[in-house]
This record gives C-alpha cells, structure tokens and sequence, in this order.
C-alpha cells in the first residue's frame, strides 16, 4: 500500500500545475506532432523549401509533405560480450523516411509515412532494428475538436523522458503502435490515454502488429513555472499462455507499471527524478520490481563553451532467485535505453545500476561536445546481465561472478551545419567498455568500441 500512497501522492502534487505551453514550427521526433500552417514561404531560418510544408487546396483543406535522410557508418570492435563473435564489424546504415499529410479546417486530419531502412557490408547477422524494406510505418486519421484529439490506425508514441515509451530514434527502424489514442487538454496540464498493439518489424513481409499483445495506459502531465510533473499507469498484456517463467510455470502476462516524473529548473541549476513500481503476473508468478532514476546538473554560462556539469543515477531491480514464484526483474517496456545507459546498447534497465558522471560543452553555436562516464554494476548478482533490447546476454546463477559489469566511456560530437541550417547535422561517436570482474569471468574478457559518423538530412 505504501507505494500506492506514493505514487498517487505525487500524482495530486502534479494537479496544482500550470498551462501546457503552444509549441512552435520546427522538426520534432514525432514528425505528426508538427504543424506548419502558419509558416510563410518568405520566411527565412524555419525552412529551406516552405512551399513543401503548406500546400492549401482549397478553403478548407491543405496538405503538408516532409521527410528525412539519415547515413550513419559504424566500425564496432569486439561488439558483443561473448567471445565467438566477429572482433572487427564495418557496416552503413541507410533510413529514408517520407510523410505526408491532409488537415480540414473542421479539424480532421489523415497522416501516412513510409519508412525504408537498409543495411550494408555488415559482417554479422543483423539486429531486428537494423533493416525494414520499404513499409507503412505509420498511418492514422484524427479528429480535433476544441481541446480533445482522437486518433487512429498505427502511429509512434512517446511519453516523457522516453525511459518506458519511445519511438527509438537511435535505431534504425523506429517504433509503433496499432490501435486509438485520445488526448485532452485541460487547464492545468494535459492527459493521454491509448489502447494499442505493438507493431512488429517484418524485413522481408509487410509489417503486422501482434494482436496478442496489448499495451495501454494513461499519462498525465502538468507543467509549470519551474518545470512539471508526470504521472502515468501503463499495462502490458500478453493473453495467450505462451510464456513460460522462471518457476517454470506457462501462461499469460499482466504487467502494470505505476510511476511519476519531476523535472525541473532553478537558476543554473537543473534536476529529474523518475520513480516506477510494477506489479501483476507473469506466467502465474507475481511481479513485484521496481525502478529509480535521477539526474542533476549545474551549468555555467560564465565559462567558456558554457559547461554542464551532470551527474546521472540509474537503478532497476533484479530477481534474487529467478526460480521461485516472484518476478523481480523489472520489465523496461518500450525505451530509449540508448539515451541513458551507454551508447554501446550493451546494458538495459533491468538488474542494474548505473552512476555516470557527465559533462557537457558548447565549441561553438552550432557545435556541441559531451562526455559520459559510465559505472555499472548488476543490482543482484543473481540475475543476468540485460542488454538494451532486454536480452539476457550473461548469467550466473551462483552470484559467484560478483557484480562488477564493467565502465564505458561515451563520447559525442555534434555538429548543425550552417549551409543547411536547420536541416542538417553531422554527428561523431566514440564508445570504449572495459569490463568488470563480472564480464571477465563469463564473457570475452575484451575491451568493446564503436566509432560512428552519421549524417542526417530533415525536410
């Protein structure tokens, strides 16, 4: 009970906040979520072809178009834990995307975009993120009215921080949903609800969603003067007895993640705090997990490239016996672990904790340069190490192994170019693991690295 109290606490404290703030033209993940009706074709800095994103076709209806680009070329060593595999892997990831869109007056709307992602000169078998021939990726009507949105069809979602939800930028597919969506607006902040199905990456087929599968939930958000409050209850449904857990025993899945965000700023001072408790069934056993993340950061704008500082915390249970009838491994559902827990993929939320400190710097108005170091450690040693896909990639069950994942060193360089501004970026990585005493005794006792370059065009 006492974690109920906590969460619907914080979810009463998110009620005293303020207005959601309008949102400006511009590119945004979600490429639905832009509206471009008040963008003149003269007007200079927003975009380089306005006469692309508001075509009207008459006085009520008017059509919209865009796309984007993206080449990254990617040289990984020693890319997975397990000895067997390739140490030296060069490769180019292709993802071409192109939407378009009508809007009424009345306020329908209907938005399609298709989505082509390739793969070249890998050595290795490719990831289920790597590769999609030319495919729907999302297509879905609409209808405004007043402060409620309903929606329709198959279409990304994404949800705060992107810890739980996202449409996985990183990858070179990206993430959707089939199913409806209602949004409503209110003084004070803002509220989502959504049945779905997740949608499956098909390489060679067109793309299905699987429909046994459900995930639904609410999510609340409530800005204010400093920053906001979310709050959200999200379910994960698995309907047919295909599971099978720890205990051995075979069935269904009903997983409910309740949790709460803040996230603010005062001065030169920055912070978040995320808090997630699951509970329900899987496959007969009881889930109980949990999952806690914070982050500070202080800049100084006095300072040449205006640093800032940060220091990231990331914590996410694990199973102390993974075969009696208790579920402890926390279930990360649909993330952007990229973002948090090493650009490498080699770590997931789930059995884990992560310190990183971090700092950040600005070269020049349009570069920026960022540090991360990572700490891991596995929060049971129990359990297995999970990568970001959530797969299990180490084990001992004797705990004899110890905790000690290993560090990795992240380093990012991103570049606007001002020719193509703002459409373009260039953006340069380096990653370096060293493994710790958990790796070296079960793994491949090798260092892990990847340097990439990427190129992304956005119209």
């Amino acid at each position: 009970m006492n974690r109920f109290r906590l969460v619907l606490s914080l979810v009463l404290i998110g009620l005293c906040s303020s207005a959601l703030q309008a949102q400006s033209p511009g590119f945004k993940n979600l490429r639905f979520d832009e509206d471009w009706s008040s963008v003149d074709e003269d007007l200079e800095g927003v975009h380089l072809f306005p006469a692309i994103k508001w075509i009207e076709l008459d006085d009520d209806w008017a059509l919209s178009t865009g796309g984007q680009i993206r080449w990254r070329s990617m040289r990984e060593v020693g890319r997975s834990l397990m000895p067997a595999s390739p140490r030296v892997n060069d490769f180019n990831l292709l993802r071409t995307r192109v939407h378009a869109e009508v809007r009424n007056v009345n306020g329908f709307r209907a938005f399609v975009e298709v989505l082509d992602a390739r793969i070249y000169g890998e050595d290795r078998a490719p990831l289920g993120i790597d590769r999609n021939n030319a495919d729907v990726h999302n297509a879905f009507v609409e209808f405004i009215e007043g402060d409620t949105l309903l929606r329709a069809g198959r279409f990304e979602m994404q949800f705060g921080a992107q810890r739980f939800v996202s449409p996985l930028e990183w990858g070179n597919t990206r993430r959707r949903f089939e199913g409806v969506l209602a949004r409503q607006d209110f003084d004070g902040g803002r509220a989502d609800f959504f049945i779905t199905h997740p949608v499956a990456v098909d390489a060679q087929h067109t793309d299905h969603d699987n429909d046994s599968l459900w995930f639904s939930g609410a999510y609340l958000t409530f800005p204010d003067e400093s920053g906001g409050t979310d709050a959200y209850l999200l379910a994960l449904n698995e309907t047919t007895a295909s599971l099978t857990s720890g205990s051995g025993r075979r069935g269904p899945m009903d997983v409910y993640t309740a949790g709460a965000r803040r996230w603010g700023k005062s001065g030169q001072f920055d912070y978040e705090a995320e808090l997630a408790l699951q509970f329900g069934e899987f496959a007969g056993d009881q889930v109980e997990a949990q999952s806690i993340s914070a982050r500070a950061g202080w800049s100084e704008p006095d300072l040449p490239g205006s640093p800032r500082f940060g220091l990231d915390f990331d914590w996410a249970s694990g199973d102390s016996d993974p075969t009696d009838s208790r579920q402890e491994t926390f279930n990360q559902l649909f993330p952007l672990g990229h973002a948090y827990l090493g650009k490498l993929d080699l770590v997931g939320r789930q059995n884990i904790i992560d310190l990183q400190p971090n700092v950040a710097v600005s070269l020049d108005e349009r570069t920026k340069l960022k540090l991360e170091q990572h700490f891991f450690r596995l929060e049971d040693r129990h359990d297995s190490l999970y990568n970001a896909g959530g797969g299990a990639t180490l084990t001992d069950a004797t705990g004899g192994a110890g905790t000690d994942v290993g560090r990795e060193l992240d380093v990012i360089l991103s570049h606007q170019l001002e020719s193509l501004a703002p459409h373009a970026q260039v953006v340069l990585g380096y990653s370096r693991f060293s493994p710790g005493e958990f790796v070296d005794t079960l793994g491949s006792q090798r260092h892990v690295e990847l340097f990439y370059t990427q190129f992304t065009f956005t119209f």
